[in-house]
């Protein structure tokens, strides 16, 4: 995909190019644009691949690429710099650009900020030399610093890491081609779309974005061929493209990238510099993210105006504790602290009582949730004590009045704890607007979701349990709930439990049906 053919792209064949209009026809796959950006260390200043290395691992991710899961063919422009921009023809024997050529290569030159950090192109990062190339074969005055030592490569790297999702910037210097692992999929066959981009993500090297400042800072330390001039070019790129992309950005989704508690703290600079002013979902879920790294998230959200849009904080899957918790509370509990929070999932964490104590406290003020729509707190570690805390703070008439799902299974609720909840569900004004409930008590597991209801037939909890609890089925069926076992609703069950959900269900199964029920063990 050249900006203009240069004395090396008019030697392919014109089929090898594609225009604006082939660009369109070609759509955008996979919620970005079909356009490709290769991030690479030329291998020798003369040639930056002269033996095709190189291009034989970029053509195997490509074949990846067009071949997606749905077996969709599609088509990419590639950006190359040697075949995109003008380069010198023979400048060992004097032969130079000509002042045309300079002049398009340099116009080129001031695109990149874009190219690279714009969240819908896909940049392929070759972080790694191929095989058998080997530093001391290099002729003297040949770059011979890896890829994170070499200016260019630095810049195009911190570009493409500002605002893209997790799998627009890929690592191929990770890339197999065989078969992977892949916890939700299995065995993922090589060669494929997803294994590619599963292996290329996951511990790929990523770093997260870096304020101007610090680009700037570390830029100092990298090796460029022409740091005289290329040095105040990419530190205008970089802070250009960081304005561009994070003042525009809506999302952003750094899920899976194996981060922790520094990268969480960098990403906690950007957002309290006030550079993401639109900014509505910010997911980090699948990473290492601990207690400090929350902590400096909730003081950057805390700060009044950094995040002034937000609606949906997603940390699952990390390892956030009741401290963690607690700073999330703290920072919510302020008056204009991300007034328009919809969504706060929180599930696969480590937090217990003490952190659902602290936050329900703030989310329970008259300004702390009045658009809260979503609550998940999926596998932790919340007892009896939390979920009555919660029944407590979220009971009273009007608290929480957008609330539509509450979901807290997989947790080490017992019977007390649950029926806290139930009794604060009975009370008049609670919980207006929730459709669907997911809990398991310690007992058993109980998942239960149904359509919006009339105050005339309100269902607080339906179990299915795996023993054979006829006289429970008939009082089900009598009160009209219907109960699927096949991907519905499933309890492991005690003999005490059954009972206990047998009088549940009679003292509060006032329940003419149940629209729709959703789970699985």
């Amino acid at each position: 995909m050249p900006m203009e053919k240069n004395s090396f792209s008019k030697k392919l064949p014109k089929e090898a190019f594609l225009s604006l209009k082939d660009l369109i026809e070609a759509g955008c796959p996979h919620s970005g644009l079909s356009i490709l950006a290769l991030s690479y260390p030329w291998l020798t200043p003369e040639h930056p691949d002269p033996d095709g290395a190189n291009l034989c691992r970029v053509a195997k991710a490509l074949e990846a690429l067009i071949n997606d899961e749905d077996e969709e063919i599609l088509r990419f422009g590639v950006f190359w710099d040697y075949l995109s921009l003008h380069q010198h023809p023979d400048p060992a024997n004097g032969i130079m650009r000509t002042e045309a050529e300079n002049a398009l290569f340099k116009k080129g030159l001031g695109y990149l900020g874009t190219l690279y950090s714009h969240q819908h192109t896909t940049v392929l990062r070759l972080t790694s030399f191929p095989e058998g190339h080997r530093k001391e074969d290099q002729r003297e005055g040949a770059n011979v610093a890896e890829y994170f030592d070499r200016g260019w490569c630095f810049t195009e790297n911190a570009l493409s890491s500002l605002s893209k999702g997790s799998g627009k910037s890929l690592d191929l210097g990770k890339m197999t081609g065989g078969a992977i692992e892949h916890g939700s999929w299995g065995i993922l066959e090589g060669g494929t779309r997803l294994a590619l981009v599963t292996e290329c993500v996951t511990g790929g090297g990523r770093r997260p974005p870096l304020l101007p400042s610090r680009f700037a800072a570390e830029l100092e330390t990298k090796s460029f061929t022409n740091g005289k001039d290329d040095k105040p070019l990419v530190k205008g790129l970089y802070e250009g493209a960081f304005k561009e992309q994070f003042g525009n950005a809506t999302e952003l989704r750094y899920m899976r990238l194996g981060w922790g508690e520094e990268e969480a703290a960098q990403v906690a600079e950007v957002i309290a510099s006030g550079a993401t002013p639109l900014l509505e979902e910010l997911d980090l879920a699948g990473n290492q993210i601990g207690d400090d790294g929350l902590k400096a998230l909730a003081a950057a959200l805390g700060r009044e105006g950094s995040a002034p849009r937000l609606q949906e904080l997603d940390l699952t899957s990390n390892q956030i504790g009741d401290d963690g918790l607690m700073s999330l509370a703290a920072a919510l509990s302020n008056d204009g602290v991300v007034p328009r929070l919809a969504n706060l999932i929180l599930d696969g964490n480590r937090f217990g009582n003490e952190g659902l104590k602290a936050l329900v406290s703030a989310l329970s003020r008259e300004s702390g949730a009045s658009q809260l729509q979503r609550l998940e707190f999926c596998s932790n570690e919340i007892g009896d004590e939390g979920l009555k805390a919660l029944a407590a703070a979220f009971g009273g008439k009007g608290c929480i009045p957008r609330l539509t799902e509450l979901d807290l299974r997989d947790n080490q609720i017992g019977v007390e704890g649950f029926k806290a909840l139930a009794s604060a569900l009975r009370q008049e004004g609670a919980f207006p607007s929730l459709k669907a409930r997911a809990f398991q008590p310690h007992h058993f597991s109980v998942r239960a979701r149904h359509l919006p209801f009339s105050p005339s037939w309100r269902v607080s909890q339906i179990l299915y349990v795996d023993h054979k609890p006829w006289k429970l089925w008939f009082v089900c069926k009598r009160r009209g709930i219907i109960l699927w076992r096949d991907g519905g609703l499933f309890a492991k069950a005690t003999a005490k439990a059954g009972e206990w959900a047998e009088d549940a269900i009679n003292r509060i199964g006032k329940a003419r049906r149940v629209c729709r029920l959703v789970g699985s063990c």
